[in-house]
């Protein structure tokens, strides 16, 4: 019996490690994010940043994704018979401040991806789609506001094999260097968007954007309704 009862703790202790080590939810954390939040990730300098002339980013990666989850949901890596990639996590900081202003999340599994950019697309009233371009079975890229997190999250989703993968941005939504670095490819059009919006100082949507005269390219592949 006491065997028994020896086993029976050691189990619980590494169900309860196995929890406490993946208890780093990124939905629920805040940007910019303290270092201290992030401790167990062992985050490695890539020696490499972004960002525009005016603000620059250093980026912090670790590919230890088993401690992460997105409301619950896991990330996990993708394994086939050919090759093996592995799920990647980035963090940026701006100027060597030590808090982090916002991330990528490659996400190499279809189904972790699938769930995630589900559940975005399930709770309406908190993330807020913005921006919906591209196809479904080639690249499509989505914005979603999420103003009790004060984040603008960016989804793309890659397609192979009739099966999606892709990756998430979160940015702080008072970095706008970061945002526009992030900008690019099918995200493209968003940050014209933006650019109108400064320029015409308007509150407009992305749908009154493309309305615009002359605009009519934006509708194209516009899925935004």
């Amino acid at each position: 019996m006491k065997n028994l009862n020896f086993i029976l703790f050691i189990a619980s202790l590494i169900l309860f490690q196995s929890y406490n080590g993946q208890n780093l939810d990124l939905e629920k954390l805040i940007l910019p994010a303290d270092p201290l939040e992030l401790k167990n990730l062992d985050l490695a300098n890539s020696g490499a940043g972004i960002g525009d002339e005016s603000v620059q980013y250093s980026s912090y990666f670790t590919d230890e994704v088993q401690f992460l989850n997105f409301a619950g949901i896991p990330i996990k890596n993708e394994m086939n018979t050919n090759t093996y990639s592995g799920s990647v996590i980035r963090f940026y900081n701006k100027n060597d401040v030590e808090s982090f202003q916002g991330y990528t999340l490659n996400i190499k599994n279809p189904e972790s991806f699938a769930k995630i950019l589900g559940y975005f697309l399930a709770h309406k009233n908190k993330f807020k789609l913005v921006y919906d371009n591209g196809k479904d079975h080639e690249e499509r890229a989505r914005i979603f506001n999420c103003q009790e997190n004060k984040t603008v999250y960016l989804v793309l989703s890659i397609y192979n094999n009739g099966k999606a993968s892709g990756y998430i941005d979160a940015v702080n939504d008072q970095e706008i260097s970061l945002l526009n670095s992030r900008l690019g490819g099918t995200f493209g059009y968003y940050k014209e968007y933006l650019n109108y919006r400064k320029r015409k100082s308007t509150d407009s949507s992305y749908l009154d954007f493309i309305k615009e005269p002359g605009n009519d390219l934006y509708k194209e592949s516009n899925n935004l309704k």
